[in-house]
């Protein structure tokens, strides 16, 4: 079996609340449509992916997806999806099936590309479905008009996979100016129903804002530190030095909060933490800055696939008053963890007096991250 496969990029992000397309918008550190492409890339049977984008898009495209050349044509989006699919469907080679995907899809699964794969080998057309858990009515100025059985209705996704040279017959049959929802729309209309395969509703389609947040293969690492103030040390926050009558006492320079960072990090990553890879018996760390540990700490996990997404962290201090510096640790943080400034999150406070904080022994930091495995 030979497949090819067209995945229109010409969405925008209106209803997403993006003002650029939505296909360019980023889970964890990859693009949605990098996310999509890679699905489909790994697997033997698929010989070319198709992508009509926009012409003002295709450096962007290009770029983004160098990793998959190898198999990737792009050509000219169309004004609709259709048009798009059937501009696709003009650079395909000779093959056995023609899939068509949405490329805001990126969490289809193996099993539902194989799938639809061979349901339409069998039948001439596998259109990825489920039937909705949810029960369905018809409405009409507010009221249910018509309650529907939940058994006979099916949730459409993509992959559409068809019989390549009858899905190419139906789109030659389209006149100029008529539009369809979807390719199994085409395909019944100028051919014959369409057949049902695998689908799930963890396939879903990115639409709205809150579908960027679903990460996929994203951990959260959680990390606590504190240390004690004396005379005569430097106080360290972030790599950055801070007027004050003590310091942080410790083996290293004591950044507290660098430190703190480091074991979310290592949790989310399942490096255990600083102290299983930076022991304070080993006399190398011996004053050592914190920052040229969080930078080995970087590359450990670098190491194993892994990149930081975010980070937010909370000082308890006593004194000193930290707000007018805050903006400088995360500078220096951020360039060193390579994310924004606007990923970090660095917030100060007191514990009103109470506890080793408040009494003005020492200083404690509790962090949260999430790292994402590229």
């Amino acid at each position: 079996m030979k497949v090819n496969v067209i995945i229109p990029c010409g969405g925008q992000g209106t209803r997403t609340g993006l003002n650029f397309n939505k296909l360019l918008a980023k889970i964890g550190t990859k693009s949605v449509i990098y996310h999509t492409v890679s699905r489909f890339f790994a697997i033997d049977c698929v010989s070319k992916i198709i992508l009509p984008v926009q012409n003002n898009e295709l450096n962007i495209f290009s770029k983004l997806l160098s990793d998959f050349k190898e198999k990737i044509v792009f050509c000219e989006g169309g004004i609709t999806r259709t048009q798009s699919v059937a501009n696709g469907l003009k650079v395909a080679e000779n093959c056995d099936i023609i899939s068509i995907h949405d490329g805001a899809r990126p969490f289809v699964t193996n099993d539902i590309i194989m799938d639809s794969f061979h349901v339409a080998q069998k039948y001439g057309s596998g259109i990825s479905g489920y039937t909705p858990t949810d029960t369905i009515a018809v409405s009409e100025n507010g009221k249910i008009t018509t309650p529907l059985q939940r058994d006979k209705l099916i949730t459409l996704q993509t992959p559409q996979s068809f019989d390549a040279k009858k899905i190419i017959q139906a789109y030659s049959n389209i006149v100029c100016g008529q539009t369809f929802t979807d390719d199994s729309s085409v395909y019944a209309a100028f051919i014959e129903p369409c057949t049902i395969s695998l689908g799930s509703p963890t396939n879903k389609k990115i639409t709205y804002k809150e579908d960027l947040i679903t990460f996929e293969n994203c951990y959260i690492g959680v990390g606590y530190d504190t240390h004690r103030l004396v005379a005569d040390r430097d106080l360290i926050l972030g790599g950055i030095k801070i007027e004050h009558d003590k310091g942080l006492l410790g083996h290293s320079d004591a950044d507290v909060l660098t430190h703190a960072i480091m074991d979310a990090i290592f949790g989310a990553c399942d490096e255990r933490d600083i102290g299983c890879h930076f022991p304070d018996t080993d006399p190398k760390y011996k004053g050592i800055s914190s920052i040229l540990l969080l930078k080995e700490c970087m590359t450990i996990i670098k190491s194993k696939g892994f990149l930081v997404q975010n980070i937010n962290a909370v000082i308890m201090c006593e004194k000193p008053k930290l707000a007018k510096i805050i903006p400088d640790m995360i500078n220096n943080l951020a360039g060193i963890i390579e994310i924004p400034n606007n990923k970090i999150n660095i917030s100060a406070t007191t514990t009103e007096g109470l506890g080793f904080v408040g009494r003005e022994e020492g200083i404690a930091v509790h962090c949260n991250c999430i790292c994402y495995k590229v």
